[in-house]
Formats: structure tokens, C-alpha cells, sequence
């Protein structure tokens, strides 16, 4: 704190931040606003703008600050805001965590990618055995043994089978193409990974910054409790004014609690997806706002069409099933079997040698069920890829909207929104305390604040999900994506004091994929 009563702000190397700073001899709520300064007589506030920052100084993902885990100060105090361990956690000895280093842990941990790669793996031993030729046999035969006194005869003899028509390499061929597949299977499994990590460091930093606001809100409310507990004594305000904002500036505190054991529950989750279940609550060196690029649709889609891990192995097995139903059409080909030897008749004295030629003629089986079984498979697969197409362009048309409206919003709400419903409450605050308004207003007027926040963090939210959708080539988990990129069971949106939604932690985003 300076000798002039204000707070000293030492914002983190790894964020910025922008601060309401307070005088001493004020009463006012030490939460910011878009003004650079406003001044009343005794009233007069200074504000310090470090940096780019939101309408907030608590919007910053970097660093969680240490009044978010702590209990509000006393009324009409502020704390200082500081880089701290996110809470329940304690900051790792490299500093906050980044989205690549949380990615490059998952690829390296988490046990579905290893497993595509598995599969791979045994999809190339499976290409080699198709193409190997058959091998031979060789047989020795005696008989008559001890005839006359003599060894009997001897016979030996090599057996080969000839396969032709090609259809080893057909064999070989359809292989290599789900050899292919396994290989676009990695890339797709390691996509689904990487945005599961963001997803989820999505949620994580949303929630760093909801517990800042929360813990901004927390200390407004005592504000609010303190000056109200002075009007009382005026005769300005009544005791039932009183008991309500303490009661509400008490739920407050509980909705923080809620919050900071979801934080909690929600970093257990990431940390098990991670493949790290180990891994404890640490800062995360990221924040909601930011740049968001105009998206064009026809752009969007055709790259998603063009580059799709998806729509890659449709096409594939269209390919496998072409080769399928080539092979059914050559398996009625006849393959030789060839057998050459010779045999001693010691009796006689005679050697003598023979080859022989299998053949089985293809009279009452010519493989007709399993060519139309063939038949019908790439037929299916065909249409399929028209499907998986259609199926995409549903998905990117969902998520497009949901970035589109979601821009919109927070545009509206940080160029619009915030800052009326902000300058309402400190019109309201100050004529409170000049006894020219009512409790009813103030206690009106805060709670649409908070809650116009509150919905500004996550329209914000909801805007980096349908970015990472689109971008990550809609490769998310079905349960992210289906119907709405809201966590499921979120319920609805529930002002400052009455309570959060009961959400899963995490969003109830599944581990691995489906």
C-alpha cells in the first residue's frame, strides 16, 4: 500500500491486469470499471490501468490471484491482488502451465493415442502376412521295408501350391489400405487428444477467472454490508435491509466455496485425461478474451471437407471394400497345386520320378454369395461417405452458429453491457450513501452486475469452445458437442447469492474417446 492509502499493484509477468484502486477514505466498491477516473468530494477513486485487460481486473486466466482463495477483508478495506498458486493447488516450479505443454503431456500419457498406434502397428503386420506366398511341402515315403532283405522303397517327393489369378496381390493391396486407414486413425485419435486437452484448459481457465470475480464480488458485497450497517444507524436504511445483504453477501461466499471445489473436481478430471492423475491444481498460463477473427463459412467448410481425418477413412474403406469385392471375383480362379518327386525300388533297381498337377475346377461354387455380400458392402460404404460429408457440415454448421451468435454476444456485453450495468451500480452506491436512493436499488442493481458478468464469462467461453470445434476439424467428444457446447446439467443462469449450477466436473466431458 502507498502513503497515500492506494493499493500497489504488482500484476504477473504472464498476464495483465486492470485494477480499481481505492483510496483509504472511501467506502466504495474496490471493483473495476471502464472509467479512468471519477471523482465526488470524498468519494474520489483512482483507477490504474495496467495493460489490456477485461472490464475487470479479475479477467486474467494466467494467474489466479490471492484474494480469490482468501476470505474478503474487512469493509471498506481492499487487499492487494497478486500472482498466486491456483486455488487448492500449489503454482508448479516452471510457472504457470501452458496449452502446449499440457498438450505435449497428453500426447506422451494418454493411453488412446497409444493405443491407435497399436493399432496400427498390428494393421502393417497384417499387410505383410496378406502378400506372403504359400510355402512348400516336402514329404518323405517308405514302404516295403524289409523286403527281401532290402531298405524297401524310398520316395520323396516336393508339393507347392501356385496361386494365380493375383489375388495375393489384391490381398496384400487391401491391406495396405487398412494399413492406411490405421495410420489416419492416429492422426485422427492424436486431433481428438489435442482438443480434449484445450476443452478442458478451456474450463479450467474459465473457472480461474469465474473464482476472481466471485472473490471481487464476495469483497463488493461487504462493501455493500458495511455501508449499509452505517445507514442503519442514520435511520437511512432498516435492520431488515441489513440482515438481507448480510444474508446475501454469506451465499456468496457459499457459491465461492461451490465454485472452488468444482475448480478442484474439474482439475482431477483434466489431470486424468492428461494420463497424469497425479497431477496437482496449478496456474494455467491462458485467458478467455483475446483475438477473435471473423469466420467464413464457405472457407470453413472446405477445409474441413478437404482435411477431415473422417471423411479421409470413409474414402479408405470405400477403397478396402473395391478390393473386396475384387478379390471375391477372383477367388473362383483355380490355384495349382504342383508335386514333383522320385522314388528307388531297390528290388528292381529301378529310380524313377513323376509330377503331378492339382486343379479344382470351380463347377458348383463360383463364390457368387460372398461377390454379392461384397457387392452390397461397397455399395453401404459408398453412400456412407456421403453421410460422414452431411454429418460434418451439421456439425460445423452447429458450432458456426454458436461462434457467430457467441461474438456478437461479447461484443455486446463488453462494449454495452458491462459498463451501463457497471456505471448503474456506482450511480446507485453513491447515491446511497448520500442517502438519495434505497437499499432495494443498490441490492438490484449489484446483482445485475454480477450477473451480467458472470453471463459475459460464459458467452466467452462458449465462443473459444466452437473456435476449438471448428478449428480442431470438429473432432471433439460426442458429449461436447451434441446439441449445445454448454457443460450438460449447467442449468440456468443463477444471479450473484443464489446458488451455482450443479454441473460435473469438467463439464462432464468423458476420458478418452467414445
Amino acid at each position: 500500500m502507498g502513503t497515500d492509502g492506494t493499493v500497489v499493484v504488482s500484476p504477473p509477468a504472464t498476464c495483465t491486469v486492470q485494477v480499481l484502486v481505492l483510496t483509504k477514505r472511501t467506502h466504495r466498491p474496490s471493483f473495476g470499471s471502464r472509467r479512468t477516473r471519477a471523482t465526488g468530494g470524498d468519494d474520489e477513486m483512482t483507477f490504474v490501468k495496467v495493460g489490456r485487460s477485461l472490464l475487470l481486473g479479475c479477467a486474467c486466466a494466467g494467474a489466479v490471484r490471492a484474494g480469490a482463495g482468501q476470505p474478503p477483508g474487512p469493509p471498506g478495506t481492499a487487499a492487494p491482488i497478486e500472482a498466486a498458486a491456483a486455488p487448492g493447488g500449489p503454482t508448479g516450479a516452471g510457472g504457470p502451465l501452458t496449452l502446449d505443454t499440457l498438450e505435449r503431456i497428453a500426447v506422451d500419457q494418454n493411453p488412446t493415442l497409444a493405443q491407435a498406434r497399436d493399432r496400427l502397428e498390428q494393421a502393417y503386420g497384417r499387410a505383410v502376412q496378406a502378400g506372403a506366398y504359400p510355402n512348400p511341402l516336402l514329404i518323405w515315403n517308405a514302404s516295403s521295408l524289409g523286403d527281401e532283405g532290402t531298405a524297401g522303397t524310398q520316395q520323396g517327393y516336393v508339393q507347392q501350391p501356385i496361386v494365380i489369378g493375383g489375388k495375393l496381390r489384391v490381398d496384400r493391396a487391401r491391406f495396405e489400405v487398412e494399413a492406411e486407414s490405421a495410420r489416419v486413425a492416429v492422426s485422427q485419435e492424436e486431433m481428438l487428444v489435442r482438443n480434449g486437452v484445450r476443452m478442458r484448459f478451456l474450463q479450467v481457465v474459465s473457472q480461474q477467472e469465474q473464482l476472481d470475480l466471485r472473490a471481487g464480488l464476495n469483497r463488493l458485497a461487504d462493501e455493500v454490508v458495511a455501508a449499509t450497517r452505517e445507514k442503519v444507524g442514520t435511520g437511512h436504511a432498516s435492520e431488515a435491509d441489513l440482515l438481507t445483504a448480510e444474508n446475501e453477501a454469506e451465499q456468496m461466499k457459499l457459491d465461492f466455496e461451490q465454485l472452488r471445489q468444482r475448480y478442484v473436481n474439474t482439475w482431477r478430471e483434466f489431470a486424468a485425461f492428461l494420463g497424469t492423475p497425479d497431477m496437482s491444481p496449478v496456474p494455467l498460463a491462458g485467458r478467455l478474451d483475446g483475438e477473435t477473427p471473423e469466420r467464413d463459412w464457405a472457407r470453413d467448410l472446405d477445409r474441413l471437407l478437404q482435411e477431415s481425418p473422417e471423411l479421409r477413412i470413409a474414402a479408405l474403406q470405400v477403397r478396402r471394400a473395391e478390393l473386396t469385392l475384387d478379390r471375391a471375383r477372383r477367388e473362383p480362379i483355380p490355384d495349382l497345386i504342383v508335386r514333383a518327386g522320385a522314388g528307388h525300388d531297390p528290388v528292381s533297381g529301378q529310380t524313377t520320378g513323376y509330377t503331378r498337377v492339382y486343379v479344382e475346377f470351380p463347377i458348383w461354387d463360383r463364390n457368387r454369395g460372398n461377390i454379392r455380400t461384397a457387392r452390397g458392402g461397397l455399395d453401404e460404404l459408398s453412400r456412407d461417405v456421403g453421410r460422414v460429408r452431411l454429418n460434418l457440415q451439421q456439425r460445423l454448421a452447429r458450432d458456426f452458429n454458436h461462434y457467430q451468435t457467441s461474438l456478437v454476444n461479447v461484443g455486446r456485453y463488453r462494449d454495452s453491457i458491462l459498463p451501463r450495468a457497471r456505471r448503474a451500480f456506482d450511480l446507485y452506491y453513491k447515491s446511497f450513501r448520500e442517502e438519495d436512493a434505497s437499499f432495494s436499488r443498490v441490492q438490484s442493481s449489484r446483482s445485475a452486475y454480477g450477473m451480467a458478468f458472470i453471463k459475459y464469462l460464459e458467452e466467452l467461453l462458449e465462443l473459444r469452445r466452437a473456435e476449438v470445434a471448428i478449428e480442431g476439424l470438429e473432432l471433439v467428444e460426442e458429449s461436447v458437442e451434441v446439441g449445445t457446447l454448454r457443460p450438460p446439467g449447467s442449468g440456468p443462469l443463477r444471479p450473484p447469492g443464489q446458488g451455482l449450477g450443479q454441473a460435473p466436473a469438467g463439464g462432464g466431458v468423458p476420458v478418452g474417446r467414445p
